[in-house]
């Protein structure tokens, strides 16, 4: 539905979603998606903000990709603060100005690491039947990983981002794999099952990380 606030006429889609997102903000259209349970004060609130932060010959999305695990992502930008996250293939994100700062790309680009690194861990714990208390993350330019097993801990390059989500899945279960110590045959199973193109994830880690040596 169409609404008028302060002489601006901005198109609100209503959503399931629990936070407001900006769809499109240019000179020709104005779209945003709010929840379903938002008040309209709130909503007027949302658009008066975007109306006061964005001006209105500046289109919001001027960043509409973002360069991160190996390729390009359409980017959808949050009103709100809130961690970065992504679904059907696009990032969802909060940029604070219209342009997206270094420290900001490199914060978004974390935020996805990190959870990308805690869900797949989380299944291979699941299906391992194991659990490992400390997952880290630290700049590490020979190695995509290090197994500290005394502290109970897997520190991840912070860097693994610039990896393809294949080949990062790929490190992840062979981190968990060393971590446990995982039989060779049993391994080697479960990567043929997983990762029927290992040898070129091989390749591309051992690219990215000279002193890689996965056995």
């Amino acid at each position: 539905m169409i609404w008028v606030v302060d002489a601006q006429e901005i198109n609100v889609v209503v959503s399931a979603k629990g936070e407001v997102e900006v769809l499109q903000w240019n000179e020709q259209k104005k779209v945003i998606q709010v929840p379903v349970s938002m008040r309209n004060a709130e909503v007027i609130w949302a658009i008066r903000n975007l109306l006061k932060t964005k001006p209105p010959n500046t289109s919001l999305n001027i960043i509409e990709r973002l360069e991160v695990f190996d390729k390009y992502w359409p980017i959808k930008v949050f009103v709100n603060k809130k961690p970065a996250y992504m679904e059907d293939g696009i990032i969802h994100c909060y940029i604070r100005e219209r342009r997206m700062s270094s420290t900001e790309e490199i914060k978004i680009k974390d935020e996805l690491l990190r959870l990308f690194v805690l869900r797949q861990v989380g299944q291979w714990e699941e299906t391992l039947e194991l659990l490992i208390p400390h997952i880290t993350f630290r700049r590490n330019k020979n190695k995509p990983y290090i197994v500290q097993r005394r502290k109970e801990s897997i520190c991840f390059d912070k860097k693994l981002y610039d990896l393809s989500l294949g080949t990062i899945a790929y490190c992840l279960f062979n981190a968990v794999a060393d971590y446990v110590g995982l039989k060779d045959g049993f391994r080697k199973e479960l990567i043929n099952q997983h990762f029927p193109t290992w040898k070129t994830l091989e390749k591309n880690i051992s690219y990215a990380y000279a002193t890689y040596d996965n056995h």
